[in-house]
């Protein structure tokens, strides 16, 4: 059996909950528009701009932490996204 995570540091928590909800999204809408490549791509960007302007008021705000995570699940997302979107994309054959 795995062993528990270790407490975070200084007695900060975790902020991986963006990147498990962008995923979760992610993950939603390839399953609800079964695979259409349009509808992804769409929700990539869309999810990695939300996730840019989640990080920009954090700044505002003075919470740089919450910076690095917003921005880290946006750039996971859209990485993730358009290697799915290419993968999609290369069962076409000479298509493309």
């Amino acid at each position: 059996m795995a062993d528990p995570q270790p407490p975070a540091p200084n007695g900060k928590s975790s902020k991986t909950w963006p990147i498990a909800v962008n995923l979760g999204l992610l993950l939603l809408v390839a399953v609800v528009s079964q695979g259409e490549p349009v509808v992804l791509f769409g929700a990539v960007v869309a999810l990695a701009v939300v996730n840019g302007i989640a990080a920009f008021f954090m700044a505002i705000f003075g919470r740089l932490n919450w910076v690095a995570a917003f921005l880290l699940s946006a750039l996971l997302v859209f990485l993730i996204g358009l290697g799915i979107c290419s993968l999609m994309l290369s069962g076409l054959g000479g298509m493309h």
